[in-house]
């Protein structure tokens, strides 16, 4: 009997170890800010991360053949819900598999959640231009918002209000993503910013297809940005909700780091097309105070300015 528990908590740590490595490699900044977290939640947040993971790949590793890949995140989605996951390979994506299976199981988390991301990708294939932020908010929803929703699972108790700033939060920063990644979207064939934001500003498509940072361009990137700062606030005002045993912390972390990547195009004088905006692990560090700050607000105090 002790062999046989001794094997089982081996496997258990290989999968878990497995989801780590996961997130360590392609979720950097939330691999970051979860340190903050009790290791249990930690190893979750890792699991969860890897799955999402999963769906990347199943896409990319497609190219051409993207509705296979999506398909085929789907079809493992059902086995692990439906706990049919003895025929996976003892390999790294396998075993992080055990550990999200673990992971879903625990903290409840809804598959129909995973459903909505795997649509994400979907819009992907069919949708390459958005003409209002109403149609753009859809698809940071099912991209981001929904992830939120998965950590607000494992970050709670959360009640109705917490999850719909969960879902504001993860739009915040997939907008943060589309202003960051104007050039690499554009050479992919896909223009996330709004038609009507674009028409507004007298930004053309020949302008984001020369790289030209004219001034209307930068009163658009100015004009983003601020509803993104927005949406960070706005979904800031939920993480008081969550459990304070670094809970709380991460997801402010998280938040404050990735609008952080805001600040970086600030600096770089909004030119998105010569290089990519982000922030070093020194400019992390320098925003875990911030971070702190924001954790420590009360429920109905004002959200302190840690998003300019």
């Amino acid at each position: 009997m002790l062999r046989t528990s001794t094997t089982v908590t081996q496997a258990a740590t290989e999968s878990w170890h497995a989801a780590g490595s996961i997130c360590r490699r392609h979720a950097k900044s939330f691999y970051f800010a979860s340190y903050f977290l009790p290791k249990p939640k930690r190893r979750a947040a890792y699991a969860v991360y890897s799955f999402c993971r999963l769906l990347d790949d199943a896409v990319d590793t497609r190219p051409g053949r993207e509705a296979e890949g999506i398909a085929e995140f789907e079809r493992i989605l059902d086995s692990v819900y439906l706990d049919e996951l003895d025929h996976l390979p003892k390999d790294e994506p396998g075993l992080a598999l055990r550990a999200f299976q673990a992971t879903v199981r625990e903290h409840d988390i809804p598959r129909v959640l995973f459903v909505e991301l795997a649509e994400g990708c979907r819009m992907d294939l069919t949708i390459s231009r958005y003409t209002t932020w109403r149609d753009l908010e859809v698809y940071c929803y099912h991209v981001a918002g929904v992830v939120g929703l998965m950590m607000s699972c494992i970050f709670g108790p959360i009640d109705e209000s917490t999850r719909e700033q969960a879902v504001t939060m993860g739009n915040a920063m997939q907008l943060t993503n589309i202003l960051r990644d104007v050039k690499e979207d554009f050479d992919r064939g896909r223009i996330y910013l709004p038609a009507e934001d674009m028409e507004r500003f007298h930004v053309s498509e020949a302008d984001l297809a020369a790289g030209r940072t004219t001034r209307e361009f930068i009163e658009l990137m100015q004009f983003e940005i601020a509803r993104a700062r927005s949406l960070y606030r706005s979904g800031a005002a939920g993480l008081c909700k969550l459990a304070d045993d670094g809970s709380r912390t991460t997801a402010a972390a998280m938040a404050v780091i990735y609008s952080g990547i805001l600040c970086s195009i600030e600096a770089q004088q909004y030119d998105v097309f010569s290089r990519r905006a982000h922030l070093s692990m020194l400019q992390k560090l320098a925003r875990v105070p911030l971070a702190r700050r924001l954790a420590r607000r009360q429920d109905g105090a004002p959200i302190p300015e840690v998003f300019c």
